[in-house]
């Protein structure tokens, strides 16, 4: 009668000992099915042997090869990385905004692993495209890169075209120092702005935007059935965040929505009632220009949404207002704008601590 005798030394080894000798046998759970996977391994000698075999085979097993490799029941999804890719782009054109910027990164990733399937791609591979990669674009092209390299491996997982490992999860971003602080405007240099605008429309979306916040496509895509003058509110549909958002206007704003004359369904349009499709910064660069003002680095329309969440806090309104004010998910950005402040507004506060009677 044979006897099973666990290993020790060795987790997830056993001895059979029978009346032809001592066989050695492995066991472990598989990582994509979590099924339990035990068998003796012929020809083994040792359990360090068994051990070695043992550790191999789990590692295979990451990579979902091991039901192609060790015939055990059920079949490896098999998919090239470049297929993954043409299901994830069809996918992505639909339900992501990113749609048009993303695209430029497909080329660079089916270039570097160009022929291999998701399940032959290790971190190994994944480090070498990194060095490689970042020889020919920038480390931060390269993080965003590997970011879609991660989501092509969730998409081809949830829509059960591979089993196994995500690689990419492995492997870490460049790590990129943060850019030196945005700039805003203060309140003197966007009234030179606005007069410096002769379109009356494109006017009143600067003034908008400064007592709002609100990013230039939240303003672009705003409609006449998403404001109520009456009850002072505006939604915005669609944002960045992809989150619709309630959001309370002041009267300076509702001034500006209720003198717009309405030529479509949109608040702020052209004379032929087509909302305006570019981002306008070429309207904010030539009235800085022409009222003599440099403007900080950056998107220029986007010094407006700084400028605002610079101003609130100035003003003392709390960290959580102006995160639903300004439709952010988190601190973070109204927090590192706010810190944009100019030295003479940063000591005017600073002077406001009471001085020591001594």
């Amino acid at each position: 009668m044979s006897k099973k005798i666990s290993s020790k030394k060795y987790p997830g080894v056993y001895t059979v000992e029978g009346v032809k000798g001592k066989s050695y046998g492995i066991t472990y759970y598989h990582p994509a099915s979590h099924k339990r996977v035990q068998k003796i391994i012929r020809g083994c000698k040792t359990e360090k042997e068994a051990d070695d075999f043992r550790s191999i085979e789990i590692a295979d097993a990451s990579r979902g090869l091991l039901h192609r490799k060790y015939d055990l029941k059920g079949s490896t999804k098999v998919i090239s990385l470049k297929a993954a890719v043409e299901l994830y782009r069809a996918w992505a054109e639909v339900n992501k905004k990113s749609y048009y910027v993303e695209k430029f990164k497909y080329p660079g990733l089916c270039s570097a692993f160009d022929g291999k399937l998701l399940s032959d791609i290790t971190p190994a591979h994944i480090e070498q495209f990194k060095a490689d990669r970042v020889k020919e674009v920038s480390k931060k092209t390269v993080n965003q890169e590997l970011i879609l390299l991660r989501q092509i491996y969730v998409k081809a997982a949830e829509w059960k075209k591979y089993e196994g490992q995500n690689p990419a999860k492995l492997v870490k971003n460049f790590k990129i120092p943060r850019d030196r602080k945005p700039g805003c405007f203060i309140p003197d240099e966007v009234a030179a702005i606005i007069q410096a605008i002769k379109h009356p429309v494109k006017r009143d979306m600067v003034r908008f935007a400064y007592y709002t916040g609100w990013r230039i496509s939240e303003i672009r895509k705003l409609k006449w059935d998403a404001v109520d003058p009456v009850s002072g509110i505006a939604f915005i549909m669609s944002a960045k965040n992809g989150e619709n958002a309630r959001i309370v206007i002041s009267e300076e704003v509702i001034d500006i929505i209720v003198r717009q004359p309405r030529k479509s369904e949109y608040v702020f349009c052209k004379h032929n009632g087509d909302p305006y499709r570019s981002c306008l910064n070429g309207v904010i660069r030539s009235a800085a220009k022409e009222a003599g003002i440099t403007l900080p680095p950056r998107k220029k329309w986007h010094l407006f949404r700084r400028t605002w969440a610079t101003t609130m806090l100035q003003q003392g309104v709390d960290i959580p207002t102006i995160m639903e004010m300004g439709n952010w998910k988190d601190a973070s950005m109204p927090l590192w704008y706010g810190d944009s402040m100019r030295d003479g507004s940063k000591r005017s506060h600073a002077n406001k601590i009471p001085k020591l009677k001594i």
